[in-house]
């Protein structure tokens, strides 16, 4: 009806402007708390409590030994890097103004639209909330992804990281049911080209990989499995790729797209840079063209990562990684069409995850950091703990000399 349209654009906007607003006034609040803490934590751990403890062991037992410093593992650190930058990211992304009306009707509904009736209804009900309590719930989000990525950025190790690690997975999951639809696994045309099975799932197997406990790090054997369970997953998506029943093999069916040609048309529509909308323009024209060269390569290519990364063979995953990352770029650009572009995108979608997870998984497996040997297990501790320990050493001595000055005929 005319004026309905109208209507529903201008309360869009009122309703963008609130979130506007309340994500400023949020964000004073936030800062403030940040700047305090940061400040009560500098002021505690760098000057009152080390300074008097160096001052007390220097002056027993003059300058402290240096101890072995704690080495996170490369594969973890990039980890755990990585993906806090990308939580941040999607962080940020959430606070676009369009997010608070928009996600409901342009982002849940359509990707669970084409799932079962079961997922729809669960679905359903984060899609309920979401658009009883539009700015709560977008405001929420945006401080939620936003906090586990700086969590993630600032705690390198410890508890306190692997904690991190672990709340990234809660939410991953939460994200990847209702906001998702379970990624899209149960609707037809399942592709790895197209993101599946969800790019929040990639943050839940990242987070659960930084969760573990130090010694999990400490052998080859994380990286192995890591990097078996990926060459698997892929091996499943090549098998899938080439299902004829799909419709992978042809660009054109019935004078209509068929789905990937059709995913890769309606990306190229999405508002963004003209140059980028070009060239997805063009690559979705020569997979219409030829959908079985492009469906044959994507084939081979899922099969030729999955077989180098179940090899276990460090040399052959590497080359096996190199190429990997070479097609998720091309894909991620072509296909996926960046992801977070259109002024609704929620994360640069699943491409750059997979080559972190994949990277990390071979560090793990190429750098383990070896346990410490039983003279210097003593010594890694944590850097605020070293002081403590010195004047424990020197109070420890001190008491010895005592005892053997009390017997008579004592050795030295």
């Amino acid at each position: 009806m005319p004026g309905m349209n109208s209507g529903s654009d201008r309360a869009d906007r009122l309703l963008a402007a609130a979130f506007r607003g309340a994500l400023l006034q949020q964000g004073l609040i936030v800062l403030l708390i940040v700047a305090v803490v940061v400040a009560a934590w500098v002021w505690r751990d760098r000057w009152m409590v080390p300074r008097v403890r160096v001052f007390i062991g220097r002056l027993v037992a003059g300058p402290a030994v240096r101890e072995p410093a704690v080495r996170e593992p490369a594969g973890r650190r990039l980890l755990r890097i990585g993906f806090g930058l990308l939580w941040l990211f999607d962080g940020i992304l959430q606070a676009q103004p369009n997010m608070a009306a928009g996600v409901p009707s342009q982002v849940i509904e359509p990707t669970a639209a084409v799932s079962p009736p079961w997922v729809q209804h669960v679905v359903h009900l984060g899609q309920v909330v979401w658009t009883a309590h539009p700015l709560l719930a977008g405001s929420a989000t945006v401080w939620i992804q936003a906090g586990i990525g700086l969590w993630l950025l600032a705690a390198p190790r410890g508890t306190v990281s692997r904690l991190a690690g672990l709340v990234s997975v809660g939410w991953g999951l939460t994200v990847w049911v209702f906001g998702e639809a379970f990624g899209g696994i149960f609707a037809p045309g399942l592709t790895w080209l197209t993101g599946a099975p969800g790019a929040v799932l990639v943050y839940v197997a990242a987070g659960s990989l930084i969760a573990l406990p130090d010694r999990a790090w400490r052998s080859p054997r994380l990286g192995r499995v890591t990097m078996a369970g990926l060459g698997l997953f892929l091996a499943v998506m090549a098998g899938l790729q080439a299902q004829p029943s799909l419709g992978f093999w042809q660009g054109i069916s019935n004078g209509q797209p068929t789905p990937l040609a059709a995913m890769i048309r309606s990306m190229a529509q999405t508002p963004q840079p003209r140059f980028l909308s070009s060239l997805v323009a063009a690559f979705g024209t020569f997979t219409e063209a030829h959908g079985f060269a492009v469906n044959l390569f994507a084939v081979a290519a899922l099969a030729l990562a999955a077989g180098a990364f179940l090899s276990g063979r460090p040399r052959v995953i590497r080359l096996g990684l190199v190429g990997f990352t070479v097609v998720c770029l091309a894909d991620w650009v072509l296909i996926e069409d960046l992801g977070f572009l259109g002024g609704l995108g929620t994360d640069p979608n699943s491409m750059i995850p997979f080559v972190l997870l994949a990277a990390g998984g071979y560090l793990a497996l190429t750098r383990p950091v070896p346990q410490p040997a039983d003279g210097a297990a003593a010594a890694v501790v944590c850097p605020s703990a070293r002081p403590s320990l010195i004047a424990n050493q020197v109070v420890q001595a001190a008491s010895t000399e005592a005892s053997a000055a009390r017997i008579p005929n004592a050795p030295a």
